[in-house]
């Protein structure tokens, strides 16, 4: 194969290039939602206290850490104003001393997964006493994949026993289109099969959120250019999801079809939760993809609850 078949994210230039070659995309629910665009020297905090909203609501709904940089330009959508909020769902519980995420599930009987995505957190985040959580409602239908993605997982000609892991990787960017990933992998690092990733899911910057892009590597089987190295990436399929995970966590939508996607993945492929990994883990290289807001083992314990 000509040129190198390697990357490790997706630099900040290709951003500029995806802009240039890309859409921007947002969608909103308006009756539960208004979308802001953020200004020069907005903070969440100001942006919060104007729409009568928790700041850490305002982060929650919009994929964000407290500690996220935002930036003008940026569409965040605003929830309900926090009395509206209560009436829409009021099973709310006060955290106690020596809680826990896994003691409050257990006592309200769900599962410590959900309790954790409904309010933003990941496993690993610590809870104080007198802390607000939300709990889940009862869990609505796992959402399925799009007929057309499915349709190409299916039909694709895998190989029995080709594919031994799925690596979850970020663009380590704010925003990024499939014409523009592809085209920075082609032109500036020299591979001829494109877009390195056999899957992308966007974040409403560039890509719809939540939606899946199959790659040209998925439906003709050619192994990933995600990797270091083409031991690697001849057994390694790549999913990238829209977003810079150092600096906010993926979105609701974006994690709902990791979840659905994975589990196509797997039964298509014969593998299980344990094949699922992220680069930063299998890397031969240091990299921090994909990033420190995002949460393997939140994906990892929603695959595992049935």
């Amino acid at each position: 194969m000509r040129g190198s078949n390697r990357i490790s994210s997706w630099p900040g230039a290709a951003a500029l290039l995806g802009a240039a070659l890309g859409v921007w995309i947002c969608t909103t629910n308006a009756a539960s939602s208004e979308v802001y665009i953020v200004r020069k020297n907005d903070s969440l905090s100001q942006i919060a206290q104007t729409h009568g909203v928790r700041v850490q609501e305002l982060a929650r709904v919009n994929g964000l850490s407290l500690e996220s940089t935002i930036y003008p330009g940026q569409r965040l959508q605003i929830p309900l104003p926090a009395r509206d909020q209560e009436r829409h769902d009021a099973r709310t519980v006060t955290v106690r001393k020596n809680d826990s995420l896994t003691l409050i599930a257990r006592r309200h009987r769900v599962s410590v997964a959900a309790l954790a995505r409904a309010n933003g957190l990941s496993l690993d985040d610590l809870i104080r006493p007198g802390d607000k959580l939300r709990l889940p409602t009862a869990a609505p239908a796992r959402p399925a994949l799009e007929m057309r993605v499915q349709k190409a997982i299916d039909i694709a000609p895998v190989r029995r026993g080709m594919w031994k892991q799925i690596v979850i990787h970020h663009t380590a960017t704010t925003m990024a289109t499939i014409r523009g990933m592809d085209e920075y992998h082609r032109m500036e690092c020299r591979m001829e099969n494109g877009l390195a990733y056999h899957f992308v899911i966007g974040n409403g910057q560039g890509i719809p959120d939540g939606r899946i892009e199959v790659g040209n590597r998925w439906t003709r089987q050619l192994e990933g250019g995600h990797l270091s190295t083409r031991s690697q990436n001849l057994v390694s399929l790549g999913v990238c999801l829209v977003g810079h995970f150092d600096r906010h966590r993926p979105t609701p939508k974006q994690l709902e079809s990791l979840d659905a996607l994975l589990r196509a993945l797997m039964k298509r492929c014969g593998l299980g939760p344990s094949a699922i990994t992220t680069h930063q883990l299998v890397s031969k290289q240091r990299t921090r993809c994909p990033g420190k807001f995002f949460d393997l083992k939140l994906v990892l314990a929603e695959l595992r609850k049935d």
